[in-house]
C-alpha cells in the first residue's frame, strides 16, 4: 500500500534491532515493521505459515454450510498459536475506516445468508416472495419462554388500557390452531407500539427479538447477511445528476416479504383476540419478516434485490437500476434528464415492484407533467389534490425542489 504515492514511504525515524532481527521504521502513513523469513526453514512444515490475513476473500461461488469456516488460525511452525473468529480480524483491522464505499464485502457468513436464502427463496401464487429465516446454522431448539412473553404482555395491558388507540392492524399474522399450540420449536416475541413524533396517531409495532430467556434470544440465532442496503452518499449523489427529480416510497418493506410457514413459529406472540382485553391472551405468529429481527433488513434487500433481477427480460435496464441503486432502503429517489424518461420510469418500476406484491407510493417531483402521469393516492400528501392537477392546465403552483 503506498506504492503509487513515493512520499508516503520517506522513512521518518528508524529504530534497529540487533543483527539479522527486525527493525522498525515511522513513515507518514505511521509505524511498520521489516523483517525477513528464510522459506526454507518453513520446509515440510504440515501446517505452512501465514505472513497475511485475507480479511475479504474472494469466494468466486456460493459454499455449502458445512464448507463455510468461521475461524482465522495463526500458524507458527508446526503449532497453532491463537484460533480467533473472522468477525473479530476484521473489526480489529478496520475499526479506524467506519465510513462504508459502495463495493463488495463478502464474508463467510454473507456467504451462508446468500446460500440460505436463494435456495430458499419463493414467489407465491399470491405474488409476494416468501424465504426462509436465516439461520446461523440448524433450525435452533428454543426453550419455552411463553411464561415470559405472558409476563411482559401483562406489562403492556396496562398501557393498553390507558390508551384504546394503541390496538393495531395485525393483518399480516394467524393465530395459531389449537392443534399446533404445544408444537415445538417455537418462540414468542414481546412487542410494543411506536408513535412516530411526526406522523400523530400512526404506530408501529416493534417486535422485541433481542430479548433474552435462559440467555439466549431470537436474534442470537440470525444471519444478518451481507450489507445491501445502498450508501446514502451514493444514492444522493445519484439523485443530483438529472434535472427532473423523482422520489417515493415502498409501503411496508419488511412486512411484504414473507417468510416460509415452516419458519413462522419462531415468530410467535401473544394477543387478545378481538381487542378483549378480559379474555386470556391467545397465541399468534407473524408471517413476515419483522421490524425488529436482525435477519429483516438483510432479508428486505435481498428480495428487492432479487426481484429486480426476475425483470431484466422484462423491463427496461435504466429500472432495475433505479430498484437495485437508487433505494435507500425503502424509500426511492432518482434524476432523470427529461420528463419523458421520468415517465416511464415511474410507470415501469411499479408495474416491476407490482410482480412481487409491492407498492410504490407517496411519489413526489419537481415536474407537474410527471405528477398529472400518477394516480392521486399514490402521491404523496403534501401534492395530493394540488391546484396543478386542474383540468385546463393552469395553475400558479410553484414545482417543489428537493435540496440535500
Amino acid at each position: 500500500m503506498g506504492y503509487n504515492c513515493p512520499q508516503a514511504l520517506v522513512p521518518r525515524e528508524v529504530v534497529c534491532g540487533e543483527e539479522s532481527q527486525p527493525f522498525a521504521q515511522r513513515t507518514d502513513l505511521g509505524w511498520n515493521i521489516v523483517s525477513y523469513g528464510d522459506p526454507g526453514e518453513h520446509y515440510g512444515d504440515v501446517f505452512g505459515v501465514s505472513h497475511h490475513i485475507i480479511v475479504r476473500p474472494v469466494i468466486p461461488q456460493l459454499m455449502a454450510p458445512d464448507q463455510l469456516k468461521g475461524e482465522v488460525n495463526f500458524v507458527f511452525r508446526t503449532q497453532i498459536k491463537e484460533t480467533i473468529a473472522t468477525d473479530d480480524v476484521i473489526k480489529m483491522l478496520e475499526s479506524d475506516f467506519n465510513e462504508r464505499v459502495e463495493e463488495d464485502s463478502f464474508s463467510q457468513d454473507d456467504a451462508l445468508f446468500l446460500t440460505k436464502l436463494k435456495s430458499g427463496i419463493k414467489h407465491k401464487s399470491d405474488g409476494h416472495l416468501e424465504m426462509p429465516l436465516p439461520f446461523k446454522g440448524e433450525r435452533p431448539n428454543l426453550p419455552n419462554n411463553k411464561p415470559c412473553a405472558d409476563q411482559r404482555l401483562m406489562c403492556l395491558k396496562k398501557r393498553l388500557k390507558r390508551d384504546r388507540g394503541y390496538f393495531s392492524d395485525w393483518g399480516d399474522s394467524e393465530k395459531v390452531p389449537e392443534q399446533q399450540v404445544n408444537n415445538y420449536p417455537a418462540w414468542y416475541i414481546p412487542h410494543h407500539g411506536v408513535y412516530h413524533p411526526q406522523k400523530p396517531g400512526k404506530i408501529c409495532i416493534v417486535f422485541d427479538c433481542s430479548a433474552k430467556f435462559q440467555n439466549v434470544s431470537l436474534n442470537d440465532y440470525l444471519l444478518t447477511g451481507q450489507e445491501l442496503t445502498n450508501t446514502l452518499v451514493g444514492v444522493l449523489c445519484r439523485f443530483r445528476k438529472g434535472p427532473i427529480a423523482i422520489m417515493c416510497d415502498l409501503e411496508r418493506m419488511f412486512h411484504q416479504f414473507h417468510v416460509r410457514p415452516e419458519d413462522q413459529d419462531y415468530l410467535r406472540f401473544l394477543w387478545w383476540e378481538n381487542g378483549d382485553l378480559d379474555s386470556p391472551p391467545t397465541s399468534f405468529r407473524m408471517k413476515v419478516n419483522l421490524f425488529g429481527a436482525a435477519s429483516s433488513p438483510g432479508c428486505a434487500n435481498f428480495g428487492l434485490q432479487h426481484l429486480a433481477s426476475m425483470g431484466k427480460e422484462k423491463f427496461n435496464q435504466d429500472t432495475i437500476k433505479f430498484i437495485q441503486r437508487n433505494f435507500y432502503v425503502d424509500d426511492g429517489l432518482a434524476s432523470v434528464s427529461s420528463e419523458k424518461e421520468a415517465i416511464r420510469l415511474i410507470g415501469e418500476a411499479r408495474a416491476l415492484c407490482g410482480t412481487g406484491n409491492l407498492r410504490l407510493r407517496k411519489f413526489i417531483s419537481n415536474s407537474k407533467k410527471v405528477l398529472r402521469t400518477i394516480p392521486e393516492e399514490e402521491c404523496a400528501q403534501s401534492v395530493r389534490s394540488g391546484p396543478w392537477r386542474a383540468s385546463n392546465g393552469k395553475s400558479s403552483w410553484s414545482p417543489m425542489v428537493c435540496v440535500f
